[in-house]
């Protein structure tokens, strides 16, 4: 006998032991001829523990005495009286075992003849009959028949399992005997001592179907081949049956109860791995088109099991050692978190089943609300798979969190064995967190959604109740757990040097720190999940997105040239065929896409994230003020929450925490987090309003007012200036109509909240006028262009708010600190100056470009020639998407000088000499190119195309001269600009105002007043200038060439300048114009004796003085 064969007999003794009962005849059995184990019928072996403990089986109690019987019930319950205890058990077990001892019997009633017991009882004197003592005998050999290894016999668990149905029927029968017997006292009696007969046969049943399917004693036993390699894998392929009543018939609940609990303590872990790998290899094989919910109920039904939700984790399967792709196959939860799901890359044909067209070659021009384009689709019917898509994954993602759960709530191992998958799942892949992900080295999308909307869900308990929870988010969770690997990440506000010095520094001052709560971990893990699994699919949603939409339009083209006869005779049929495959491509990926819509932009799903991005938010705020008194970290040493209502700070009540101005420096714990934390709300705040606005409608974003006001009046919390002007972007889409109207005309903003938040009315203003002025130089390459986007974000939110006095109250308030509204206001002037410019020079090349193309190509173009066409159209589409952005941008900026001239009490900063010359050399040089000379050069086709309305830009220009005319500030800088000011100019300006009737006549007597009053100067000016003739050079400032009235000295460069010469340009350039060292307004030296010199030459000059310059 080899080892392993000794390993199996030893096993097989040591169940049988455990399964025996103590026999009624105290008889020596012989085992000479079965090979039955003496031990089992021997009187002085004591019964096995697990004999005498075995697993408490819920039995259905004795019914209380009920009145008499009918006479039919009396002659059932006589009979049950009279039958003595070894005939019921003889005829019980024969029915249960469906076995004999007796021939002729056995014949008559197709039951399985015993011989060699039979010879053995007797040889032992032994009566023929099935008693309680030799129940045990009975099966064991009827388990040993040779007969039980023919292909055609079945396996013996499901002999077994047959075997302990009968016996559950014949306690039934039993039991309603008893009912039936209410009042007759014997019949209890008589019923409770049989079924505990009963009970101990079905308990062997429980023993020996492990037996016959436990890995290394199935072996053991004469059955077919298969049933050997099967093993407990037959369990779940019972269970797996997709008929709920087959499938109890075949297994029922009860027996899997009992297998359960009689094996937790002996050898559970062995027959849970072949069944979790069945179960995980069936769930495999399905999708939301096939059976899914078999395997979902079956592994539902196996967690309401406490030992075995307490086993899975444990399992070889349960967290095996695969790669990002393969842990969803090879991992036992993988399959049913990756298998259902609405996502292209999990099943290619869900999305074509769903959202396949039917027709790929139909001319369509379908779109979504969106605008996407969906061909030949029925808008209605997508909706109604999108909703039904959507039912379906939001029951199963119900379910998997129940099993979670489930598992979960078994004890402390379990829950880190959960913790512990996801956490794995999570660092294998960290490559989703970048730009570019190659999707053939990580997990799928479909796998990485359904896990976040488990996690998702786990974390629901901590957003409630005012997040009471939040002190259980410990900041300093990355110093101590590795959960979630973040080693290369970039932080908020922290280097890699920083970071590892304070972790080395931290790691010193807690040798031994506690392991994090667990309220902890499910935040972070959802955290991750997040960032790692929906903001990864939201790229690559944007990607599709994009891909469609270029290639419908070369489908289009391809469409037209067909049409039009371009494709010359011998390319057709080639063409034909690209067009073709090009078709068929476009339809599949309007599929993929509109499957990707089902998922991402399911408003629950939304909401789920948006509550949870509000903790979050709350989360980094409380990070912020960690070392206030009312503050408690870490939350162990004190044992009790903050004394803050976080649920009342979200909505802008700050109770005290300095949020308007944080402590500086940040303190570590907020600026060692990953950058990805702020970085992932702000783009899912952005895909919700780009995609589903009106989700807002319902949901607060007071969380998110009372973040972006704090760190926006706190820059230096944040060393990225790309998030800072994203919370920016967010705010500005606040501002978009939420519903267009069959006409396009916009419905709805969410912009109320920006009037009614405490923080947004105290904080809005201040925060995006310094951000415009902080735009001007972020520090990155693209800061030129980027500073534009910002400002357009900033004047559409200024422009939103304007009408709410608390806000028009903050502008003036900041128009009172002059030095910052002057840098404002100069940089307000600049963008204006450039965008226009460069707007209307776009429409100048757009116009030539257009009467270039409009005259067609001959029929006999050549390809060089088609070629040249070509790129000249791509040109055009360049120039035109330019000129649009410029001119929006543009016309904003110019509207914004629009309305805050027009208030009295923001006029004065305007009117400093360093920027008044700037603001009417900006205003009178845009009103020469919209009226002047060369107006026509702008006459392009369609101008609203280009958000070019000529018309209302000339209104608000000439409103910006009336709003100041009254300043002579104002009157003298626009009759020293002599590049651009133009009496006629006005003029004409006028006449149009008039027959537009865009002005009435006291708006234009106002302005004809200012004319008057700039030729007036201007002509004063010049007798001035004649009076004095020639100035001396060094009395001329070096830049602008006019008469100095505050020279100062640059410290670096030695030379003199006017202070409002150099002020001017110190808000657009801090350099000495000379050098270009760094220089400040604060450094520049008041030269008093060559003010002085001045202020003499032009007294000897009016008073007629004719000394000599080199005198002076």
């Amino acid at each position: 006998m080899d080892d392993g064969e000794r390993i199996r007999q030893k096993r097989l003794a040591k169940l049988a032991s455990s399964a025996t009962t103590t026999p009624a005849d105290p008889s020596p059995a012989s085992s000479s001829n079965t090979g039955f184990p003496a031990a089992i019928t021997s009187p002085s072996v004591p019964r096995s523990p697990a004999s005498q403990a075995r697993p408490k089986i819920e039995e259905e109690p004795i019914a209380p005495p009920k009145p008499s019987p009918s006479a039919s019930n009396a002659r059932l319950v006589q009979q049950f009286i009279h039958q003595s205890d070894d005939e019921w058990e003889n005829n019980a077990f024969q029915h249960v075992f469906q076995c004999c001892l007796d021939g002729p019997t056995a014949e008559r009633k197709n039951r399985t003849f015993l011989p060699d017991l039979v010879r053995e009882m007797q040889t032992e004197g032994t009566p023929l009959m099935i008693s309680a003592a030799q129940v045990e005998r009975v099966l064991y050999s009827r388990l040993l028949l040779e007969s039980n290894a023919a292909p055609t016999s079945g396996s013996l668990f499901d002999y077994l399992v047959e075997c302990w149905k009968r016996a559950i029927n014949i306690r039934r029968k039993t039991l309603t005997v008893v009912e039936k017997g209410a009042g007759n006292a014997e019949v209890p009696r008589l019923a409770e001592r049989r079924l505990a007969t009963l009970q101990n046969a079905q308990d062997l049943l429980i023993n020996y179907s492990g037996l016959t399917i436990h890995p290394d004693m199935a072996g053991s036993f004469p059955q077919p081949q298969s049933a050997i390699e099967e093993g407990p894998s037959c369990i779940a392929r019972k269970m797996l049956n997709p008929n709920v009543d087959e499938a109890e018939n075949a297994l029922p609940r009860q027996f899997l109860d009992s297998f359960i609990a009689r094996f937790k303590d002996d050898g559970l872990p062995e027959y849970l791995e072949y069944i979790a790998r069945s179960l995980s290899a069936h769930m495999r094989q399905q999708t939301l088109l096939k059976d899914y919910v078999t395997p979902l109920r079956v592994l539902e039904m196996l967690v309401s099991l406490p030992p075995v939700a307490m086993t899975l984790p444990s399992l070889l399967i349960w967290n095996p050692s695969p790669t990002a792709k393969t842990i969803e196959v090879l991992s036992f939860l993988g399959p049913f978190f990756a298998r259902i799901s609405s996502f292209p890359d999990t099943d290619p044909t869900i999305a074509e089943h769903y959202f396949g067209s039917g027709n790929t070659f139909t001319d369509g021009n379908a779109r979504m609300n969106d605008g996407f384009f969906i061909g030949s689709r029925n808008v209605g019917n997508i909706k109604t798979a999108m909703a039904s898509l959507r039912t379906i994954t939001e029951s199963v993602q119900g379910t998997l969190h129940r099993i979670m759960m489930d598992i979960i709530r078994t004890g402390p191992e379990p829950r880190e064995g959960v913790l512990k998958y996801f956490s794995y799942v999570l660092n294998l892949n960290i490559r989703r967190g970048r730009m570019q992900v190659d999707m053939r080295e990580v997990s799928s999308d479909g796998f990485m959604y359904n896990l976040l909307q488990v996690a998702l869900r786990m974390a629901e308990p901590l957003m409630k109740n005012q997040y009471s929870k939040l002190h259980l988010i410990d900041p300093d969770y990355f110093n101590y757990s590795d959960r979630l690997d973040i080693s290369e990440q970039t932080r908020i506000n922290a280097d890699k040097e920083h970071y590892e010095q304070y972790l080395r520094d931290w790691r010193e001052r807690n040798p031994s720190p506690t392991s994090a709560h667990f309220v902890a971990d499910v935040f972070f893990l959802t955290l991750g999940f997040h960032h790692y699994g929906l903001m990864s699919s939201i790229r690559s949603f944007g990607q599709i997105v994009k891909q469609t939409e270029e290639l419908r339009k070369h489908v289009e083209k391809l469409k037209v040239e067909r049409d039009s006869g371009a494709w010359p005779p011998a390319a057709r049929i080639m063409n034909e065929t690209m067009l073709k495959r090009f078709q068929t491509q476009l339809d599949k990926m309007i599929s993929y896409k509109l499957a990707m819509d089902t998922a991402l932009r399911n408003r629950s799903a939304i909401e789920h994230t948006l509550y949870f991005y509000d903790l979050v938010m709350i989360w980094l705020l409380r990070c912020t003020v960690l070392h206030h008194p009312s503050v408690h970290h870490p939350p162990a040493q004190s044992g009790k929450g903050d004394n803050i209502n976080w649920g009342r700070v979200a909505r802008g009540d700050t109770q005290g925490l300095p949020f308007h101005e944080l402590a500086n420096p940040p303190p570590m714990a907020f600026t060692i987090l990953p950058e990805w934390i702020i970085e992932d709300i702000c783009d899912f705040y952005l895909f919700v309003m780009r995609y589903e606005g009106p989700t807002f409608e319902g949901l607060p974003r007071d969380a998110f007012l009372t973040f972006t006001m704090t760190f926006l009046a706190n820059p230096s919390y944040m060393k990225n200036p790309h998030l800072k002007s994203k919370f920016v972007e967010i705010l500005f889409t606040f501002t978009w109509p939420l519903y267009r109207t069959e006409t396009g005309e916009g419905r709805g903003t969410l912009d109320d909240v920006l009037c009614t938040h405490p923080l947004a009315k105290a904080l809005l203003v201040s925060n995006l006028m310094r951000f415009y002025v902080d735009a001007e130089h972020t520090g990155v390459s693209s800061q030129f262009y980027d500073k534009f986007n910002i400002r357009y974000h900033i004047s559409q939110i200024l422009k939103a708010i304007w009408t709410d006095s608390d806000h028009r109250r903050n502008v003036v308030k900041q128009s009172q600190n002059t030095e910052f509204f002057v840098r404002f206001a100069a940089l307000l002037m600049n963008d204006a100056t450039y965008l226009l410019d460069e707007s209307l020079s776009k429409l100048k090349q757009i116009q030539q470009l257009q009467i270039e193309l409009a005259d067609p190509l001959p029929p006999t173009v050549t390809q060089e020639q088609q070629s040249q066409r070509d790129e000249r159209v791509g040109f055009l589409k360049q120039l035109e998407g330019q000129a649009t952005s410029y001119m929006s941008l543009g016309n904003e900026t110019v509207h914004m000088l629009q309305y805050m001239t027009a208030n009295p009490d923001i006029v004065q900063p305007f009117m400093q000499p360093e920027i008044v010359e700037r603001l009417a050399a900006m205003l009178d040089y845009n009103l020469a190119a919209m009226v002047g000379p060369k107006c026509t050069d702008l006459k392009v086709k369609n101008p609203e195309k280009y958000r070019f309305e000529p018309k209302r830009l000339l209104k608000e220009l000439i409103e910006i001269y009336i709003h100041l005319s009254h300043r002579s500030e104002f009157v003298s800088a626009v009759a020293k600009d002599e590049r651009s000011y133009r009496k006629e100019l006005f003029l004409r300006a006028q006449g149009i105002l008039i027959k537009n009737m865009l002005k009435n006549s006291s708006e234009l007597r106002i302005l004809e007043e200012f004319v008057d009053k700039v030729e007036a100067t201007i002509r004063s000016t010049q007798a001035e200038e004649e009076e004095l003739g020639d100035v001396p050079d060094e009395y001329l400032d070096p830049l602008l060439y006019h008469i100095m009235e505050d020279p100062v000295i640059l410290p670096t460069s030695g030379l003199s300048i006017d202070r409002s010469t150099i002020k001017s340009h110190l808000l657009s350039d801090a350099h000495d114009p000379f050098n270009r060292q760094p220089l400040t307004i604060e450094q520049v030296v008041t030269n008093d004796e060559l003010r002085t010199k001045i202020q003499q030459w032009k007294r000897s000059k009016k008073d007629g003085g004719r000394s000599d310059l080199m005198e002076l």
